[in-house]
């Protein structure tokens, strides 16, 4: 009994870290242009960023013009997860890394990312 309450104690800590985790590959800043979301055409520049501490930062436009949104982040499955600082809006959207490439798939739309150096 009681070695079958720590296996089962082992899977349970091992399975909450797992889901609360973040993807090492996300880490860093990625670059790409905003789309429209009715003709898929880009209209923006932006780069968001991934810090280990579980934050996610997105810079959309730039010099004088660009805004910075703040938010958290966390990684469930193949699924990003994140909630806006402000207004404490929660989205989800699919994402895969392939090398020096990110592509996030959300409401639809894909859009691929370069990771910056």
């Amino acid at each position: 009994m009681k070695q079958l309450l720590v296996i089962l104690g082992c899977f349970l800590a091992f399975s909450c870290n797992s889901q609360k985790q973040g993807d090492e590959k996300l880490i860093g800043k990625w670059e790409s242009s905003l789309k429209d979301s009715k003709t898929g055409s880009p209209i923006e520049k932006i780069v968001v960023e991934f810090t280990k501490d579980g934050k996610f930062m997105q810079y959309v436009g730039e010099g004088k013009m660009q805004n910075t949104v703040e938010s958290t982040y966390e990684v469930e499955g193949d699924k990003i997860v994140t909630v806006e600082k402000e207004t404490k809006e929660k989205t989800e959207g699919k994402y895969t890394v392939k090398n020096d490439t990110l592509t996030i798939s959300f409401e639809g739309m894909e859009n691929k990312f370069v990771k910056l150096k």
